[in-house]
């Protein structure tokens, strides 16, 4: 079986690397990651963020997309301990609450499935999931992952594991579950959790059951990748099926 490595570079080659998704900065994530350089203030950062997103999103009104940015600043620094670097995460946070908004309203029946990863932190499994998802989907999949509680930073041994199998997370970072974008979600995969939020009659809800790496050696965290690994293609082979 060929290493999931260089079936992630072979899709990557083939194809945009989505933007409902967790494995990579998109474009404008990596614009407002470039924009926070420099001597602004944090309110000043994110207003010519809200801008630039209000121009990348048109049919929102600006104020609409100012209003967005600052409240995920606000419900990303209310968990945070580190308060360093919020402001390019709560940007792209944003933008990803943004893109949902507009995909909640249209529904692409030959689009990919969209796929949202609930667990409690958002700093291991789900991130897991959603990076495999990403990766071994071909385009089929779009995926995010989000937390009820989110963590400061995806675990250590779960970045270092995923790097070794050829997924990095090095742009992946714990946020919170929100309504809107659960609503812009085909499937929710809970994992150790339930869904907070009301089902929609186009949604179905899979409940995956893993152990949480935290504190657990890399052994035992390597373990979990593979089983999430193998879950993920289990779904992938299903929506063929």
């Amino acid at each position: 079986m060929r290493r999931v490595a260089e079936r992630v570079r072979h899709a990557l080659g083939r194809r945009p690397r989505p933007a409902y998704s967790d494995l990579a900065t998109s474009t404008q994530g990596a614009d407002m990651t470039e924009m926070t350089d420099g001597l602004d203030s944090i309110e000043q950062t994110l207003r010519r963020g809200a801008a630039h997103l209000a121009e990348l999103h048109p049919t929102f009104d600006p104020t609409l997309v100012e209003r967005i940015v600052f409240e995920s600043h606000a419900t990303l620094a209310r968990g945070a301990r580190i308060k360093a670097h919020l402001a390019p995460l709560a940007l792209k946070f944003a933008a990803d609450r943004l893109q949902a908004l507009e995909r909640a309203g249209s529904r692409d029946e030959g689009g990919p499935v969209r796929v949202l990863v609930e667990s409690i932190r958002n700093d291991g499994i789900s991130q897991m999931a959603a990076a495999y998802l990403n990766a071994l989907g071909d385009g089929r999949v779009e995926a995010l992952s989000a937390a009820v509680s989110p963590a400061d930073e995806v675990l250590r041994t779960v970045m270092d594991v995923m790097e070794e199998d050829g997924v990095p997370l090095t742009e992946s970072f714990p946020k919170p579950v929100t309504d809107d974008v659960a609503r812009a979600a085909d499937v929710i995969i809970t994992m150790l959790i339930e869904h907070p939020f009301d089902v929609a009659r186009h949604q179905r809800v899979e409940a995956w059951d893993f152990d949480d790496p935290a504190g657990l050696s890399t052994d035992e965290v390597r373990r979990i990748r593979d089983r999430v690994r193998r879950r993920v293609q289990e779904f992938l082979d299903a929506l063929d099926a």
